[in-house]
Parts: structure tokens; C-alpha cells; sequence
């Protein structure tokens, strides 16, 4: 199972890509799609695949780079629970783009205005948690990126409080449940080279994640310096995670659930642990872009519904973990 779980799962994720283009309002099948891709094909293919690129594209980075952000910091935490907005990230995320539309700015600089709000948030963290120089740094940490996202949650709900109600409320109120469909093409790929350079750092760190989870004197006597090597860790999945929260919105669970769920495929490595969560959470995104949009001509927010799926699939998740440890 091992040797082919990765072939296996590119499959599933290029028949869930096919069908996520070809099912809608406008059926299109496959090879015309193709044959659209390819600058030829019939106008229904041309104006299905323009349509639902962009949408295909968002969900792929938001899932595969979520997923991967995820298992880094499961991996550096020692912590099954650690997800990409433990750093307080998606809050920070949050704040910058909620300032950007209460300013009235346009869609690319509200992108712009979350990317850089998450990054703040993470390096406020990180350098709070540094100042603190604690015995405990994971620990510490942690409660740093909670002060940071308390602090960036309060800023968002001040905002909602000051925002009109009739213009930007609604604007605000559907960015932070998150979206698949808003991205345009080229928001889509500016962010996908952001979040991919993250996910490559993380997957050149490979047997470095694995040593620092054992610890630091673990890592210090494999030759390898867990202070800098942390710190690059951290700020790769800080990159990654903002990247894609600056053109998704809040979408939460996928960060959590996905590595779990690759774990329990390719186990605990890392090497063969990020691509896989990168797979999967890219799968999970994919079917819950599709669920949005299956019960209507409008969009249901994607963060409810992997909220509203990610918490039962979690315990199921939870359960078979348990089950196999004993």
C-alpha cells in the first residue's frame, strides 16, 4: 500500500479535478474540456473552463497548502491538534483583510492586505515567543500565537461593529466564511507560487522535521541546529498558510483533519508525510468546492461546511487512530 499510495492518490485528485470541471449548469465532458485547455473545443467548453478554473485552482492551493502547513506543525509541536492557525496566522489573515475592505480597497489589495496581516500575526509570535527565552519554547510559543489571534479576532469583531451594514458587512461577513469561488485566475497563481514556495521549504527540511520532533538535544546531537532550523519551519508554514487564507478566507479543519488522515496512509515520516497531506487536504478541498456548489446557483460558504464536515470526520479520524494504537 505504501509504494502505491501516492500514485493512487494523484489519480483520485485528477478524476476529482475532471469531474469539479465538469459538472455544473454547463455539462461538459472531459475530452472537450481537454480540447478547451488546449485552445480548441467548442465555446460551452471555453466558458465552462473559464468559469471553474479559477474556482479549481483556489480550492488545490487552499487544501494541498493547508494540509502541508498542518503536518509541519503536528511534526514540530509534537502536538496532533496543531493546525496553520496555531500561529494565530488565519486570525492575522482576517484582520489585514477586514482593514482593506472597511478602507474600501479593491479585491487585489485586500489579497495583498490578508497576506501581509498573516505574516505579521506569525512573526508577532515568533518574536514574542523568542523575547520570552522559556525552557518550554513549543509552549510557549503556542500561547503566544494565542494571544496574537485573540488580539487580531478582537481587532475583526471591532471592525464588524464599525462597518456598514448595508455595503461592506455582508462583503466582510463572506470573506471570513470563506470562499473557493472568489479568487480570480491570476490571484489564484500569485498565490499558489507563495504558498508553493512555502510547502517546498517544508519538503526540503524533510528528515530535519522528523529530527526536531524528538527535540532539541535529539536534533543537537544528529549535527543539526534546532533553533535556526525551527524558525525557517515555522516561517515556511507562516508563508504557506497566509498565502492561501489571503484568497480563501477563513476555511478551517482541512490543516487538521488531512494529515491525520495521510498518517494513517504513509505514517509519521515526513518525507512521505507532507506530499501526502498535500494530496489528500488538495482532495478534501476539491469535494467540499464541489459540495458548495451542489445545492444551488449560489456558493455555500466553504468554511461552514468543512466545519460542518471536518468535525465528525475528525472523531472518525480520532477513533480508527485509537483503535489501531491499541
Amino acid at each position: 500500500m505504501g509504494a502505491l499510495a501516492r500514485p493512487l492518490a494523484v489519480a483520485a485528485l485528477v478524476v476529482l479535478a475532471l469531474l469539479s470541471l465538469s459538472i455544473g449548469p454547463l455539462q461538459v465532458s472531459p475530452d472537450r474540456l481537454l480540447a478547451a485547455a488546449l485552445g480548441g473545443g467548442d465555446e460551452t467548453a471555453r466558458l465552462a473552463l473559464s468559469l471553474r478554473l479559477p474556482g479549481l485552482l483556489t480550492a488545490l492551493v487552499t487544501g494541498a497548502g493547508l494540509a502541508t502547513a498542518g503536518a509541519a506543525l503536528q511534526l514540530l509541536f509534537r502536538n496532533p491538534l496543531a493546525a496553520p492557525d496555531l500561529l494565530g496566522v488565519s486570525s492575522g489573515a482576517a484582520a489585514g483583510a477586514a482593514l482593506a475592505i472597511l478602507a474600501g480597497l479593491g479585491a487585489a489589495l485586500t489579497q495583498g492586505a490578508a497576506f501581509a496581516g498573516g505574516l505579521v500575526a506569525g512573526g508577532l509570535a515568533l518574536a514574542a515567543a523568542g523575547a520570552v527565552r522559556s525552557a518550554e519554547p513549543r509552549l510557549t510559543l503556542v500561547l503566544c500565537g494565542v494571544v496574537v489571534g485573540a488580539l487580531a479576532s478582537a481587532l475583526v469583531a471591532l471592525i464588524l461593529l464599525v462597518a456598514d451594514p448595508y455595503g461592506q458587512l455582508p462583503t466582510l461577513t463572506y470573506w471570513l466564511l470563506g470562499s473557493f469561488g472568489r479568487a480570480t485566475l491570476s490571484e489564484a497563481t500569485v498565490a499558489l507560487m507563495f504558498a508553493g514556495l512555502g510547502a517546498l521549504i517544508l519538503n526540503l527540511l524533510g528528515f530535519r522535521l522528523d529530527a526536531l520532533s524528538l527535540g532539541d538535544a535529539q536534533a543537537r546531537s544528529l549535527g543539526l541546529s534546532a533553533g535556526p532550523l525551527r524558525l525557517i519551519a515555522l516561517g515556511a508554514a507562516t508563508l504557506t498558510a497566509s498565502a492561501v487564507v489571503s484568497i480563501a478566507g477563513l476555511v478551517g479543519w482541512i490543516g487538521l483533519i488531512a494529515p491525520h488522515a495521510a498518517r494513517l496512509i504513509v505514517g509519521d515520516s515526513a518525507p512521505r508525510l507532507l506530499p501526502m497531506s498535500a494530496l489528500v487536504g488538495a482532495c478534501l478541498a476539491v469535494l467540499v468546492g464541489q459540495l458548495a456548489r451542489a445545492f444551488g446557483p449560489a456558493e455555500i460558504p466553504v468554511g461552514l461546511l468543512t466545519a460542518a464536515v471536518g468535525a465528525p470526520a475528525f472523531l472518525a479520524l480520532f477513533i480508527a487512530t485509537q483503535r489501531g494504537r491499541a
